[in-house]
C-alpha cells in the first residue's frame, strides 16, 4: 500500500482521502484550519496542521485546496500556499514524492504555477527529487452527499483523469488512483497535466451549458402555455446531439447545411417576435456565424494558393518613358536563382527494397498492429487534433 498526504482536507480532500483509505492505503490530512483537523482526529482519522515529510518513504502528496471565485476570476491563493508549504517540505526530505493536483484550476496551473513554486521552495527540480501529475476531482453520478464523509463518494468517480509529462509518474498515478475507476467510471492517461485539467473544466462548462439550455427553452415554453417536460423528454430521445456522444464534439467548423442554420435563425427571430430574448442562442447563432467566416477566409486563401504562384513586376514607370526600356534588367539571372548541378546518383543492380527485419519490427510496434498494418483515425487530419506547443499560462494575480 501506499503513503499518502491530502493538503487541504475540504470537500475535494476528505472524499479522496477517505476513498484512498478505504482501499487500504496509509492517509494523512493537512489542514490549517484546527477545527477540521479536530473533527478529522475525533473520527479516528491521522490528521495535523503541517506537512512533515521529515523521514518518509517515498508517498503521494495531493494538492486539495479550494479555488475559490472573486470578482469573477479563478483565486488562486490558496493553491499557491498549498504548493509553497509542498516545497518547504520537501526540502526537508531524503526520499522522492510525487506531486498530484486534486483542485479544479485553469489549465496550465500545474505546470506553470505549482511546479515552479515547488522547485522554488524545496531547491529541487521536477524529476529530481519530486514528480508532478494532475488528477482533478469528478463527483460521483450517484452520490446525494457533498460532504465527502463516505468513501463512496469517490469510491466510484465518473471519471478518472491523469496528466504527467513522464510514463513513469502516469503508470505510479494510474496504480494508485486506478483501482478507484474499477466500479464503471473511465480511466483516461494524458502526456500533459493541462489536458487534464482542461477536460475538468469543460466537464463543468458543458453541464452548465445543458442546464441553462433548458433553462432558456423552459421559458418559451411557459410563454407559449407548452409543457416543457413534453418537449425536453421528447428531445433527450431524438435529438443526435443527446444519443451520440462523438456528435459535435470535433471543433474547429461551424454547423452547416439546410437544416441547422435556418432553425436557429428563425427560432431565434421567432422569439423576438413574443418578446423573449434568448441569450444562449443569440450567442450559438454569433459563435457559428464567426466560424463561418473564418472558413470562408480560409477557404479563399487555398483558393489563392491553387490558382498557382502570383508574379508581381517592380515599377519601373510608364512605356512611354524614353528610359524606360533602359531601366528593366536583361539577365535571366536577375530573375532565377544560380542552377545548381544535379548529383548523379549510382544504380545498383539487385536492390533489396525490404527493410532489415529489426527496422521492420520497429515500424510494427509503432503502429500498435500485429503486420504493421495502420489503423487510420479519420478525425485525424481534423483542425481540431492538429496539436501544436503549448503557451505556458501565467496568471496575472493570485489574489492574494
Amino acid at each position: 500500500m501506499s503513503r499518502v498526504f491530502i493538503v487541504g482536507a475540504g470537500t475535494v480532500g476528505t472524499a479522496t482521502g477517505r476513498a484512498l483509505g478505504h482501499a487500504g492505503h496509509r492517509v494523512t490530512f493537512v489542514d490549517i484550519d484546527p477545527r477540521r483537523v479536530a473533527v478529522l482526529v475525533n473520527e479516528g482519522l491521522d490528521a495535523r496542521r503541517d506537512l512533515d515529510l521529515a523521514g518518509e518513504p517515498e508517498s503521494f502528496v495531493f494538492l486539495c485546496t479550494p479555488t475559490r471565485i472573486v470578482a469573477g476570476r479563478h483565486h488562486l491563493a490558496d493553491v499557491a500556499a498549498g504548493a509553497e508549504s509542498i516545497g518547504r517540505a520537501l526540502a526537508r526530505s531524503d526520499s522522492s514524492h510525487t506531486v498530484v493536483v486534486r483542485s479544479t484550476v485553469p489549465p496550465g496551473t500545474t505546470h506553470d504555477l505549482v511546479r515552479p513554486l515547488v522547485e522554488l521552495h524545496s531547491g529541487r527540480r521536477q524529476g529530481a527529487g519530486f514528480q508532478i501529475a494532475a488528477s482533478p476531482h469528478f463527483d460521483s453520478r450517484t452520490s446525494a452527499s457533498r460532504s465527502g464523509r463516505h468513501p463512496g463518494d469517490t469510491v466510484r468517480p465518473p471519471m478518472t483523469v491523469i496528466g504527467a509529462d513522464t510514463e513513469r509518474v502516469l503508470a505510479s498515478v494510474r496504480d494508485l488512483l486506478g483501482a478507484l475507476a474499477l466500479g464503471g467510471g473511465q480511466l483516461r492517461l494524458l502526456d500533459d497535466p493541462a489536458e487534464a485539467e482542461m477536460i475538468k473544466c469543460v466537464h463543468s462548462l458543458f453541464n452548465a451549458t445543458k442546464i441553462s439550455f433548458w433553462n432558456e427553452i423552459w421559458r418559451v415554453c411557459d410563454r407559449l402555455g407548452l409543457d416543457p417536460d413534453d418537449v425536453a423528454s421528447a428531445v433527450a430521445t431524438s435529438a443526435e446531439g443527446s444519443l451520440n456522444p462523438e456528435y459535435g464534439i470535433w471543433g474547429g467548423a461551424p454547423f452547416s447545411g439546410k437544416q441547422l442554420p435556418g432553425d436557429t435563425q428563425g427560432f431565434l427571430g421567432f422569439a423576438e417576435e413574443i418578446g423573449l430574448p434568448m441569450p444562449l442562442l443569440s450567442a450559438v447563432v454569433g459563435v457559428n456565424s464567426g466560424f463561418e467566416q473564418r472558413l470562408g477566409a480560409e477557404m479563399e486563401a487555398l483558393s489563392m494558393l491553387a490558382s498557382g504562384p502570383h508574379y508581381y513586376a517592380p515599377d519601373y514607370g510608364q512605356p512611354d518613358d524614353p528610359e524606360f526600356y533602359d531601366q528593366i534588367p536583361c539577365r535571366i539571372s536577375d530573375f532565377a536563382p544560380p542552377i545548381e548541378p544535379v548529383p548523379v546518383l549510382e544504380v545498383k543492380p539487385d536492390v533489396d527494397e525490404a527493410p532489415p527485419p529489426q527496422a521492420q519490427a520497429d515500424q510494427d510496434r509503432r503502429s500498435g498492429l500485429a503486420g504493421g498494418e495502420v489503423q487510420v483515425d479519420p478525425s485525424a487530419n481534423h483542425p481540431s487534433r492538429r496539436r501544436t506547443g503549448r503557451r505556458p499560462w501565467i496568471p496575472r494575480q493570485l489574489g492574494r
